[in-house]
This record gives C-alpha cells, structure tokens and sequence, in this order.
C-alpha cells in the first residue's frame, strides 16, 4: 500500500486522534510523550566564475545571486508521538528552496512505526530513501563534516524521500552488529519547468559495524519517468521528430524508463581521525545518463576544530541515448550535442575545509572546492545567461561555501 503525503497526513491525523482519545485513560496519558526537535542550516556559496552558478541539480534551482544562499540553508522541525510500548509515529517538515524556486514547506517524514519482534520494526509511509550511506542526515547537516556531502555522488540520485514501506532488522552476526533494511515505494521531485517520478521502487540496504568501523552495501531497482517541459529539450525533441528521429526524442522524456542504483561506503572514526569513502553507480535505459561517482574524505579532530580534505568524481558511462544525426542537418548536430553536454554532471574535484564546533549543538564550515567539468559536461554548475550559447565544460572553478548548522 502506497501513501502519498496527503494521505500521509490523514494517516497521522486518525493516530493522534486516536491517541488524544487514549488519554483519557491516566496510564496512557503517562505514556504519551511528544518529542520535538529541529535543525537548520544557514549556507552560502559563490565561485569565482562570472559565466556559471553552482548548482544542486534536483535539490533546488539553480542560483541567480553571488553569493548563493538557497543551495544549503533549510529549516526542519520534527515531531515524534509513542502511541503505545511498541508503536509511534514521527512527522517532518522542511523550508527549502526547491528546484521550481519554490519555499513551500514540505513534509519529508510521515510514518508510523510498528515492532513486530526483538530486533524487528516495520514503517509505513514517508521515510528516508535510504540510497546513500548518509541518507538519514542529508537534511541534518549538522551530522555531517563538511558544508555539504559530495555532489559528484550525492547527485546521482536526487530522490530523498519515499512513500511506501520499509523494514528495519537489527542483528548480532558473530562480533558485527547487521542491519538489513528492505523497502518499497514511490518518489517525486520537481526541476525547472518538469519533474521526475520513481515508482515501484523496491531495493535493501546491508549496514555491518564493529567498534570505529562501518560498511554499507545498497541496491535498488526502480521504473522512472521524467517529464521535461524546458525550451531546450521542447525545441530538440520538434527538431528530431522533423528530421525522422522521433524514436530517438522518446529516450530523452516519458515513462517507461528503468534505472538501477548500487552503492558502496565504509566509515572509520576513532575519535580523533574520521575516514568515510563511498562508491555510487547509477544505470537506465533512458532519460538520464547512466554514471558512476566516488569520493574519499579524511578529517582530523583537534578538540572542537577538525580539518579535512576529500577528493571527489564523476564519470559518464552511457550518454542519455545516442543518435546518428543526418550529414546535413549541421545545425541539429550542434543542438544535439548541447543538449547531451547540459544533462552530463561529470567532474572531479579536491576540497579542504574545516569544522568548528562552537557548542554541542551548533558547528560552523567552511570549505573551498577547486572542480574541473569534464569535456562535454556541466558538472554540478549551471550557466549564466543563456545556456545554449554559454558552454562551459571543460573550465575549472573555485567554490567557496560556508554554513552555519544547528540542531534544537
């Protein structure tokens, strides 16, 4: 059974009634404890190119000021109600830009959790998309070292959220604490002037710890869709159909698409020296390229201050589809060319930065990011002025980010 949010809503709304109800009765009303927590990050980017912004491809929109403050800053508060010894339900909600450019507050959570046995839990609703290593703090950033995670990994996979249902099992596998975690669901996001749907999306993640060590393993299978509306791809796809490739325009947007996505990470931390390394694959059959991302960070604590550097990258295994443009047709050529370029996020890059830990709760960053575009790709920049007469793969850029992260 699949939720979406505003049946999410109504789900959480009929537990709480039913929960208000419930304390009428002296013992439950002991029981029922609401929890509230939040966090927030206040962030800022600029580069020191006049040609290309930074950009977070399907996180929010690409900026247009220098400094950027809508790549990093949100707001998050959440609340957490036990119905009973084994049950509670937990709800989120996020100001954020989107990528329409849109502050709506969203919810991000809405689940309500069940155990069923020793070691055994069951969520029904919005959870996590448990993609990454990192998924359960891409949004409490103070959790994470750097001013953000790695967008050469991190942005292969935009989708944070999911509507279905997981399954959390804790175990003792001889000296290693296991978690499996399984799942089923749907996703969405927006993008400028489209949007793009995961559905049936069913995959498990494998977490193994010992001491300071950790290793994750995750796979899923999803169908995608993709609608893009954008002048770029609306006049391409006019100009394949004209010239007899209108098979070729129907891998570029629609909703037959297939994708897959492995993921690999370890971390290390001993209190002192932090190593966390992630390996991320991405393969479809269509709408978006198929790519493969890592990166390797190493931070040392020196009391509240910890330094660290990481090294990132992005590669293109498969463009989004490929065609044999007519001889003729020059001006296609070129057109086809751009648009392949524009969805390529290839790069790599080196960055050093570091974190003060001002109080228990709160942490300053500030990190400094030299990146390189591959060839014909935009990597994790967006141009400025006019995208189709702009090029900038190839070019290197310097980004300097700082942010603010709090918990309350």
């Amino acid at each position: 059974m699949i939720f979406r949010p505003l049946q999410c809503a109504r789900v959480l709304g009929l537990l709480m009634l039913f929960v208000a109800f419930r304390a009428t009765d002296s013992a439950a009303a002991d029981a029922v404890k609401p929890e509230f927590s939040g966090f927030a990050t206040l962030g800022a980017v600029t580069t020191d190119r006049d040609d290309m912004w930074f950009a977070r491809y399907g996180v929010n929109y690409p900026g247009s000021s220098d400094p950027d403050f809508s790549p990093d800053s949100l707001l998050g508060l959440q609340a957490s109600l036990r119905l009973l010894a084994d049950n509670d339900v937990t709800l989120q909600a996020l100001v954020m830009e989107d990528g329409r450019n849109s502050y709506d507050p969203r919810v991000t959570l809405a689940f309500f959790r069940q155990t069923l046995a020793p070691g055994l839990s069951v969520r029904v609703g919005r959870v996590r998309a448990p993609f990454f290593m990192l998924s359960d703090s891409l949004y409490v950033n103070y959790a994470n070292p750097w001013v953000r995670p790695p967008v050469e990994v991190y942005g292969l996979n935009p989708f944070n959220d999911l509507d279905g249902i997981d399954f959390i099992y804790h175990a003792r596998i001889g000296e290693l604490d296991a978690e499996i975690h399984p799942y089923y669901g749907r996703s969405s996001i927006p993008f400028p002037q489209g949007k793009a749907r995961l559905e049936a999306s069913r995959g498990i993640n494998l977490v193994l710890t010992q001491g300071n060590f950790s290793l994750h393993f995750g796979h899923t299978r999803a169908q995608l869709k993709i609608e893009y509306r954008d002048p770029q791809h609306v006049a391409l796809a006019a100009d394949l159909i004209a010239a007899g490739l209108g098979s070729v325009r129907s891998e570029l947007s629609g909703g037959d698409g297939r994708a897959s996505f492995d993921s690999a990470g370890l971390q290390w931390d001993d209190g002192r020296w932090q190593i966390i390394g992630e390996y991320v694959r991405r393969r479809t059959d269509r709408y978006v390229t198929s790519s493969s991302a890592w990166y390797v960070s190493v931070g040392r604590r020196f009391g509240a201050f910890t330094p660290y550097v990481s090294l990132a990258r992005q590669t293109l295994d498969e463009p989004v589809a490929r065609a044999v443009i007519p001889p003729s047709s020059a001006a296609l050529e070129a057109d086809w060319k751009a648009y392949l370029t524009s969805r390529n996020n290839a790069q790599g890059s080196i960055t050093t930065g570091g974190r003060w830990d001002i109080s228990p709760t709160a942490a300053l960053k500030a990190e400094f990011t030299h990146a390189r575009l591959d060839r014909n790709a935009w990597g994790s920049y967006f141009p400025r002025g006019n995208a189709q007469t702009t090029p900038i793969g190839g070019n290197t850029a310097n980004t300097l980010s700082l942010s603010l992260d709090v918990t309350f």
